[in-house]
């Protein structure tokens, strides 16, 4: 297979790319992680690796932070860090749990040959990330690692048909080298591998099992199956909103991070009337790997590797009640949980995943503020630093059409003064906020004592549009306190707040070539925007654009919540027709505001009264 073949086969002397630096040693000390909770007590005589570890339930915590360290950098690290393919992810100790000793813990295997890494590298995608994260995993822990052989159940696809059947293994203890089973191992897998039922033939071969709906057990590591993609579970937030890790088909073999319950969707229910069929096409949803497990002999002495069947893994979390409960859902039209009625699969997960007893949206609204307004004050310093380049050196290069980087993504002076992909992560974070106080107008309908109004300084707060208005004078409040200073191109002062930030959030300029006015959405016409020079973008094989029109074919850039790994245009760039999202203001008016107030609003507000008539009707009440 030419396509797996590197370009350095030479293995890293262990220890070489451990610490890059003093402060990587600071940062990753042995010392942070002095107890290892599944400490080597195993030993084998063959294999493509020393199996020195069982997987146990510590284990796979182990496993979940390690997957989750590398979702915070991709998700809010550094620049280089939120780019990072897996070749870097790999190698770098920032990135690499594992490449700190105290972490890898003792009897673990060296860094694995970089040539395997490159090689990886070069093939990955959202099914081979999961097998070449796992598989590393086991490598360097000396865990023992089985991966599966499957076909289509009507001779088609494998990835589109209607089911899969496991036909066999790719087991590590069968193979003689690391790089053997690594190539087999990533090159053999695809979606197709998550499309196993529970009940069909070969089931006890499957990679993965869905996985029990609770924070114990669905952890980082844990994947969602949606047909023909999956993602890896990298976090579960407070509040029980999933984010994930994933990888593109494109040839950029770009590795990402992204947020929101937009990719849990396709889910299929159990058929209670489809007797010995209950489960046929149940393979959609979260899952959690099926880990092996090695057979000793009294001295430890490995002598087999095998799968943990279904009756082994409940234990690890695997369970139906996913597919239960949609088909709850379907026939009923609500799931009932602890005799609460919920409408909806992603407030059912929520309920479930959330570990914050009460929700709070003056204090997610004043934590949001205080984070952008450091943020700002960050881009600021990118703003200048980028005006300042381009009037000593002249334009900067818009990276159009190019396999080296897009306006996200690309190195040299774009990728050091631009701030597309910082851009990108400041709505996200405001979109996560609109999501949460969303969902925390929806819950106080069902249960008013789950939301913590008594901080948004209105009293009487009684239906969701009321709370909604809460909500929306408390925001007015927050971030129109919340302020910061850019110098425009003349050298003066501008104090913006954050409200105004918010309302600008569409035309802030991650064009390096845009003067400071520009970079952050100064109105045209405006009195703010009289001292914005005009300044081309320079155009990849000579010309240029001209600021407005550069400004107006960036539009879409300035949308985007989540950067992207295509190829990006100027010249060609279409200007309207894509999808914006609603702002907060908007979104709660469309959706709550509906006059469901009561003539006459206890002033205490509705938690209060509901807990006083609880009481009323409790038994032993005072007649």
């Amino acid at each position: 297979m030419r396509f797996w073949r590197a370009r350095d086969t030479r293995p890293i002397p262990p220890g070489r790319l451990r610490f890059h630096c003093a402060a990587c040693v600071m940062l990753f000390s042995p010392a942070l992680y002095a107890v290892d909770a599944n400490p080597p007590s195993l030993h084998s005589e063959r294999g493509a690796w020393p199996i020195t570890r069982q997987w146990t339930l510590e284990e796979t915590r182990h496993f979940a932070e390690w997957v989750h360290h590398i979702y915070e950098k991709k998700s809010g690290g550094s620049r280089e860090e939120r780019v990072a393919k897996l070749e870097r992810i790999l190698t770098d100790p920032q990135m690499n749990l594992l490449l700190d000793p105290g972490f890898a813990g003792d009897g673990c295997n060296d860094q694995l040959d970089i040539g395997i890494i490159c090689a990886m590298h070069r093939v990955v995608d959202c099914a081979k990330l999961t097998v070449a994260f796992s598989t590393y995993y086991s490598y360097r822990r000396g865990l023992p690692w089985v991966i599966g052989r499957v076909r289509a159940c009507d001779g088609g696809d494998v990835r589109t048909a209607a089911c899969a059947i496991a036909t066999g293994e790719i087991n590590s203890f069968e193979y003689d080298s690391a790089e053997r089973f690594f190539r087999d191992a990533v090159t053999d897998t695809c979606t197709g591998n998550f499309r196993v039922e529970l009940t069909g033939a070969g089931p006890g071969l499957s990679d993965t099992l869905p996985v029990a709906l609770s924070r114990e057990y669905l952890i980082p590591g844990c994947m969602y199956y949606v047909d023909g993609h999956v993602s890896i579970l990298a976090e579960v937030t407070p509040y029980g909103a999933p984010r994930f890790l994933d990888a593109t088909v494109a040839a950029s073999r770009d590795v990402y991070a992204h947020n929101g319950f937009n990719a849990v969707n396709g889910m299929t229910p159990k058929r209670s009337g489809a007797r010995g069929q209950e489960y046929a096409g149940c393979f959609r949803g979260f899952r959690v790997y099926r880990w092996p497990v090695a057979e000793v002999n009294e001295g430890g002495v490995v002598s087999r590797v095998r799968r943990r069947s279904d009756e082994e893994m409940r234990a690890f979390g695997y369970s139906s009640e996913q597919y239960d409960r949609i088909e709850e859902l379907i026939a009923t039209q609500r799931i009932m949980e602890n005799a609460v009625p919920i409408d909806s699969y992603h407030q059912f997960l929520r309920l479930r995943l959330r570990s914050n007893d009460r929700v709070d949206p003056a204090a997610e609204l004043r934590q949001f503020a205080d984070e952008m307004v450091a943020s700002c004050e960050e881009r600021e310093q990118r703003v200048q630093e980028g005006w300042r380049e381009v009037n000593e050196n002249g334009p900067v290069g818009f990276p159009e059409d190019s396999d080296q980087g897009n306006v996200f993504t690309a190195g040299g002076r774009w990728g050091e003064y631009a701030s597309a992909l910082a851009d990108t992560a400041w709505r996200a974070k405001y979109f996560e906020l609109a999501d949460e106080i969303d969902n925390a107008i929806a819950w106080f309908d069902r249960n008013a004592e789950e939301v913590n109004a008594e901080a948004l300084q209105m009293h009487g707060i009684w239906s969701h549009a009321d709370l909604a208005y809460a909500v929306l004078r408390a925001k007015e409040r927050i971030f129109g306190g919340a302020a910061f200073e850019y110098k425009n191109s003349a050298g003066a002062s501008v104090r913006l707040t954050l409200l105004e930030v918010e309302k600008r959030m569409y035309d802030l300029s991650f064009d390096p070539n845009h003067p400071p006015e520009l970079r952050w959405g100064a109105p045209p016409g405006s009195l703010e925007a009289q001292t914005c020079p005009s300044r081309s973008t320079l155009l990849p094989g000579g010309g240029a654009m001209a600021m407005e029109e550069a400004y107006r074919r960036e539009a879409y850039y300035r949308s985007r919540m989540h950067w992207e790994p295509d190829p990006s245009y100027l010249r060609e760039m279409f200007t309207e027709g894509y999808p914006v999202l609603d702002k907060l203001d908007q979104r709660l008016r469309q959706r709550w505001f509906d006059g469901s107030s009561p003539p006459l609003v206890p002033r205490t507000g509705k938690a209060a009264w509901q807990k006083e008539l609880a009481q009323r009707r409790s038994p032993g009440a005072a007649e």
